[in-house]
């Protein structure tokens, strides 16, 4: 059984895996470094959401 983690995403593979594992996870994930992740993916929280995900970014100071 997968857990919600903090998550650092080093690259667009790795980051959108990050991603499918998380939302397949029971508790709270966190994934830094998204950027990473958008650079290839647009409106990637937005389309999830529109299948239902439990997905929000988050800015971070």
């Amino acid at each position: 059984m997968l857990h919600g983690d903090h998550l650092v995403s080093p690259d667009i593979r790795a980051g959108m895996a990050m991603v499918i594992a998380a939302l397949c996870a029971h508790g709270e994930s966190r994934i830094s470094n998204v950027y990473q992740i958008e650079r290839g993916y647009e409106n990637l929280v937005e389309q999830l959401q529109s299948l239902g995900a439990h997905i929000k970014r988050v800015e971070v100071e």
